[in-house]
């Protein structure tokens, strides 16, 4: 019996109840009880617990003697969160084209923008941040995508961070890939554009290809990965500024 009760709540632990990537649950002094790692957890204490029944405590209800408590993840909790999003250029993000409209982008992402942003009289932003990835409409039609790596800051005030893109290039291109790794599987730039002034995601060059275009940030002297992906539809030049797209709406 013990056992059973332990799935159960190790099922509702790991549902994590629309937990965001990035976000933690932490209990306080009432609701589930989550032993501490290296400590048996309460229910299998059971049998241990059974002589002291005849103890001074024995009539104490169950509900008041003391429960451990321990937070549900140890921060920080990063996870990918709703569907799998393909990076296909040219096409859009899996199911999620070019074309589309925003009642289309939220019905698919399964919930409505985090925030929308009204970037120019013709251009709408919608971002999500823990789905680390936001869509630019032109005149009501998905126009341009731009996905981020973990960590990337969202906004200034108050600052939440990207969390984990779930998806990636259909040759196995992914964000947080050093450059050498990048380019054996999706070949050399058409150009490469160096950035020289100051940008919230530690950018240090942009890299040109078909249909889109490359972000590489630099992590700490040594370390220079794949932090950004925008994606443009055919005809559609205007790419999302790395400063705009940490503005608060």
């Amino acid at each position: 019996m013990a056992a059973r009760g332990l799935v159960g709540l190790l099922a509702l632990t790991l549902s994590g109840a629309g937990c965001r990537s990035g976000e933690v649950e932490s209990r306080g002094t009432t609701g589930l009880a989550v032993a501490a790692p290296g400590n048996p957890p309460a229910a299998s204490a059971g049998a241990a617990a059974a002589p002291a029944a005849s103890g001074a405590n024995a009539d104490a209800p169950q509900a008041a003697r003391p429960r451990p408590i321990a937070p549900l993840a140890p921060e920080p909790w990063h996870v990918p969160v709703g569907i799998t999003l393909l990076i296909e250029p040219g096409k859009g993000l899996g199911p999620i084209r070019f074309g589309a409209h925003l009642e289309t982008i939220e019905r698919l992402m399964a919930e409505p923008c985090e925030q929308k942003r009204q970037d120019s009289a013709h251009v709408l932003a919608c971002r999500y941040s823990a789905q680390a990835v936001e869509f630019f409409l032109s005149d009501g039609a998905l126009s341009s995508v731009h996905v981020h790596r973990l960590g990337r800051p969202f906004g200034t005030e108050p600052k939440p961070d990207f969390g984990i893109f779930n998806g990636r290039f259909e040759g196995g291109a992914a964000l947080g890939m050093v450059m050498s790794g990048v380019q054996e599987l999706l070949g050399k730039p058409k150009a490469v554009h160096p950035v020289k002034e100051a940008n919230p995601y530690g950018t240090i060059e942009l890299h040109d290809y078909n249909g889109f275009s490359l972000e590489y940030d630099r992590l700490d002297p040594d370390r220079v990965v794949l932090g950004g992906i925008v994606l443009t539809a055919p005809g559609h030049g205007a790419k999302p500024s790395s400063s705009k797209s940490t503005k608060r709406g």
